[in-house]
């Protein structure tokens, strides 16, 4: 990664609950899901675990035909206050893969379910995972 990340940015890549993932496909149209996400530097994973979704079948959602067709995306994760001196946000940008099986599967699997105590209630087992190797960041904070 070519940008240093500042502590804030490094702190909403660790807390941060929730997070924006951008894809697009072949023709270059957008799409952009929120998502629970884990950073380790330089991955981040996010996966595509039991929660309700609009196709019975994962290989059909957008997020991963996108990947699968064009791995270039972007997570933006913010922080918003009233009080503006308190916003923040930082922007990772990198190529993605799906994650289905192997150490690293496992692994991720497991930093996830350390992160969200609702996976608990809703274990990942062999949920796929979206891996994103962070090439860029952009970031900014008051």
């Amino acid at each position: 990664m070519n940008e240093k990340l500042s502590a804030r940015s490094r702190e909403l890549l660790a807390s941060g609950r929730v997070a924006h993932l951008a894809t697009a496909d072949q023709y270059a149209r957008p799409h952009v899901v929120p998502i629970v996400f884990v950073y380790e530097h330089p991955l981040l994973y996010t996966p595509i675990d039991a929660k309700r979704k609009s196709v019975d079948d994962w290989h059909e959602l957008r997020r991963v035909k996108n990947v699968e067709t064009n791995g270039r995306v972007s997570v933006l994760v913010d922080h918003y206050e009233e009080a503006w001196s308190r916003c923040a946000w930082v922007r990772v940008d990198g190529v993605a893969d799906m994650l289905t099986k192997g150490e690293d599967h496992r692994h991720a699997l497991g930093l996830l379910a350390a992160k969200y105590p609702q996976y608990e209630r809703m274990p990942l087992r062999d949920a796929p995972v979206i891996r994103i190797r962070v090439e860029h960041a952009s970031q900014w904070h008051a």
